[in-house]
């Protein structure tokens, strides 16, 4: 019996081995043997991505991190942990969210295995062999990294937080990027950009949510002159308090100033023009260290709108040195982080600074490129809500081909289409197998994917069977959704579509009236999708034959269109509609 046990465990030992074998670098963080490390182990919070603080050196070592403070909030983030499943800190950046969750796990979880992805693509790495692990945190630092298509999607959680097991999904986000995915944002999240902003809500709405606020409470900062030997806590004690404790000790409000003041003619120019490249890469989607050439392509345009020559800018190679100065001569943190090796990331802390400017459109076309498939498919979404249509078409391309269906179905609206009907289709009716055979029939996932199959099935001309599909789902889909859901109001509108397309042009236009009316009562006129189901309207009744009732309706749509940019999907659209009448008028 015994011999049996050490068999079992040298198995499980050597299984565990060459998984962490088949890891990508991004799950390089592992202890003897190739296991996980245990949280206890873990002793350095900068590896984790905390920010450091102004090094300190004492009895010969230095010291880049001060004491920690509790914080006010941590009875509701232990009460989180312990209850284990997907807990989420969020708050500004540098308000001490890394911090807190590093210190939390280490007094509530000191047994669990520590498993720390760096890229989307390792979230699904792990599920392969994940049904052997137990008592593990999967860590998930900036979240908004993570999420969507190849990353963190609901499947993923689902599959990562298997029943029976002590399982901890452990993330921080910044209060930015979490605002995005309220309900309040749906409506700017319609159209293009629509799916892939529901799917990464329907993860958020999973987590045990723990707010962290960047200013510290009066309590927090008596808490913290109890420890003030740290000469760099007593500095930030003493500080400017419209700042928290946690922003200063990472030098944020010194970097941004610095930043701000470079752009004076003579000072570092170009400096400034290389961290504004780097934040709106950041901004745009990509989160991943940028190679050195694309920043010193990308940067020219910002020091070029600034005032170019007249700013009379430092050669790059000493602007990229200033950017990668720490604050401090002891060292904390700097504007760029990184090497010419492995690429520069702006330091989070400026993204939030310039959240409401416009990106450029090379910018976005830059980080669509760099991007892997799926990644790139969440930022060329994106981009369309960002008014920027032409430049995502390749990058849905990539991510249709890589089996994202929504991304297939945006190029089909955007008159792209990359391949014929039938393989969408395909492609459409594996998904939705796959899912009911995860989640059921009547999951959300699910029946989102059987819109899919109808959306294909209509665009291979088969309306009959479309509109049965679009009966079936909305008869089984309104009781769970209820009548107002956003899903449902479009599969109203695919609905009334297959039913025109069918040859019940009178029966298809009534219902097509009715679906426009019922979205615009619940989604407010001005929504994208009642536009687009407003144009879509006009050029039925065109096909119809009835030119004069697409002629009254016309102006009005156009009208209340002419806040979208000229080139936006819709208003090409209308364009091409408007166009056709007066030919055949």
């Amino acid at each position: 019996m015994v011999s049996a046990v050490v068999v079992g465990v040298e198995t499980e030992w050597r299984r565990q081995a060459e998984a962490a074998r088949r890891r990508p670098r991004a799950l390089a963080l592992t202890s003897a043997g190739g296991r996980f490390p245990l949280v206890r182990d873990l002793h350095d919070p900068i590896a984790v991505g905390v920010h450091p603080a102004e090094s300190l050196e004492q009895d010969g070592t230095v010291d880049r991190i001060p004491a920690y403070v509790t914080r006010d909030m941590e009875p509701n983030l232990h009460a989180a942990l312990r209850r284990s499943g997907f807990v989420l800190l969020i708050g500004e950046s540098t308000a001490g969210k890394t911090r807190a969750a590093f210190e939390a796990i280490r007094l509530v979880n000191p047994d669990y295995h520590f498993v720390s992805p760096s890229t989307r693509e390792a979230v699904e790495v792990l599920l392969d062999g994940w049904g052997a692990m137990d008592r593990c945190v999967v860590w998930l630092d900036d979240l908004e990294r993570f999420l969507g298509p190849g990353g963190l999607t609901t499947s993923t959680l689902h599959g990562l937080l298997l029943p029976n097991r002590k399982i901890l999904v452990l993330a921080t986000m910044r209060s930015h990027e979490y605002d995005r995915y309220r309900d309040r944002a749906e409506a700017e999240a319609s159209g293009p950009g629509q799916e892939a902003w529901r799917q990464s809500r329907a993860v958020l709405r999973q987590a045990q949510v723990v707010s962290v606020e960047r200013r510290w409470t009066r309590s927090e900062r008596e808490r913290a002159r109890a420890v003030t030997t740290d000469p760099r806590l007593a500095r930030a004690l003493a500080g400017d308090e419209r700042f928290g404790v946690a922003e200063l000790l990472a030098a944020g409000p010194e970097l941004a100033e610095a930043w701000h003041h470079a752009w004076v003619p003579g000072h570092h120019p170009r400096g400034a023009a290389v961290v504004a490249a780097a934040v709106d890469v950041r901004r745009a989607g990509y989160h991943r260290p940028l190679p050195v050439e694309i920043l010193q392509r990308l940067h020219e345009e910002y020091l070029t709108r600034r005032g170019g020559v007249e700013l009379r800018p430092e050669p790059f190679p000493e602007a990229l040195d200033w950017a990668l100065t720490p604050t401090v001569p002891a060292g904390a943190n700097s504007l760029l982080l990184g090497d010419t090796e492995y690429g520069f990331l702006a330091f989070d802390y400026l993204i939030e600074i310039v959240a409401h400017e416009e990106i450029p459109e090379p910018v976005w076309a830059a980080a669509m490129e760099l991007a892997p498939p799926l990644e790139a498919y969440i930022i060329a979404c994106n981009a369309f809500l960002s008014g920027h249509f032409t430049i995502a078409i390749p990058a849905l391309q990539h991510a249709a081909h890589a089996g994202i269906g929504e991304a297939e179905a945006i190029l089909w609206e955007s008159d792209a289409p990359m391949r014929p009907a039938e393989e969408g289709l395909a492609v459409a009716r594996q998904r939705l197998h796959n899912l009911r055979q995860e989640f059921g029939i009547d999951h959300e996932e699910s029946l989102i994917a059987e819109s899919m199959v109808a959306f294909f099935t209509m665009r291979c001309g088969r309306h009959f069977e479309a509109r049965r599909i679009y009966e079936i789902l909305l008869n089984r889909a309104a009781p769970t959704l209820g009548n107002s859901h956003r899903s449902i109001l479009g599969w109203e509108f695919g609905l009334a579509s297959s039913t025109f397309g069918s040859g019940a042009q009178d029966e298809g236009l009534a219902l097509l009236e009715a679906a426009v009316r019922k979205s615009a009562g619940v989604l407010g006129p001005d929504d994208l999708a009642v536009l687009d189901r407003r144009r879509v309207m006009v050029q039925f009744l065109v096909q119809a034959g009835r030119n004069d009732d697409a002629l009254q309706r016309l102006p009005a749509l156009e009208a209340d269109c002419s806040h979208l940019p000229t080139t936006h999907p819709i208003n090409a659209a209308i364009r091409r509609v408007a166009n056709q009448l007066r030919e055949h008028p």
